[in-house]
């Protein structure tokens, strides 16, 4: 159990470069294979309302997350959680913000307009969760490490939509801590179990270079998150069951 336990690890921390599709195979292919009483992989998702601090007029749009997690119980209240979204995708929507190229002509048409930014990130954290006794309730706090994939912008004006890789206005990564509140549905899903999630996560970074925003601008979102843990039917059948689950 425990080289299963080190591969699965080596697998969240060691392939950020991995695309959600190839995430969701690995997950697929040894889910249940490593899932015991201490230890199993989940498939999270999830959808976070962002915000940016110190941008005018700014209306918060929802993302998407989507990654794998492996899951390990510390002891009989304590466990940790070790995450990575290999898709983590936060929008905002800039109401009055001026495109930013080498075209003075399309710069003008642009000018004091809204456009939707989409800024896609890897996103890996640590989470350590505590559950009372009794509960299904897991309360937890988490670091996360976030680093650029691409960022692009669609600016509306009088001559229609256009589209802007904005990469090169967002700084590389942004750092910040996750609050989590969780609740465990252990007859779900057929005893597989669901877990969900109330997240809030603050960013310590600025985001926005000061070429596109003035300030500081600081991630933050509110997130709904379901996690799908991959167990066997032996423990399926233990969950429909609590009283029976033993340490």
């Amino acid at each position: 159990m425990k080289k299963y336990s080190l591969f699965i690890f080596y697998l969240l921390f060691a392939i950020p470069q991995f695309t959600s599709a190839q995430a969701a195979i690995i997950a697929m292919i040894f889910g249940d294979k490593v899932a015991s009483e201490k230890f199993n992989l989940s498939m999270e998702i999830g959808v976070p309302f962002n915000s940016f601090s110190n941008v005018d007029d700014l209306k918060i749009q929802n993302g998407v997350n989507f990654g794998i997690a492996g899951n390990l119980k510390l002891s009989e209240n304590w466990y940790v959680s070790p995450t990575v979204y290999f898709l983590s995708k936060r929008t905002v929507l800039l109401k009055h913000t001026n495109l930013i190229s080498d075209d003075a002509y399309l710069n003008g048409l642009y000018s004091d307009t809204s456009a939707k930014m989409r800024v896609g990130y890897t996103d890996v954290h640590v989470l350590f969760a505590y559950q009372p006794n009794d509960s299904n309730f897991r309360f937890g706090l988490s670091p996360q490490v976030s680093f650029l994939g691409k960022a692009k912008s669609t600016y509306s004006g009088s001559q229609g939509e256009l589209e802007q890789s904005t990469t090169k206005f967002v700084n590389k990564t942004d750092y910040g801590v996750i609050a989590n509140v969780g609740y465990f549905l252990r007859s779900a899903h057929e005893g597989k179990g669901i877990i969900l999630n109330l997240r809030y996560y603050q960013g310590f970074t600025d985001v926005l270079k000061d070429n596109f925003a003035s300030g500081t601008n600081k991630s933050s979102y509110v997130a709904l998150h379901v996690s799908l843990p991959f167990l066997t039917d032996e423990l399926a059948a233990k969950n429909k069951k609590p009283e029976q689950i033993k340490d």
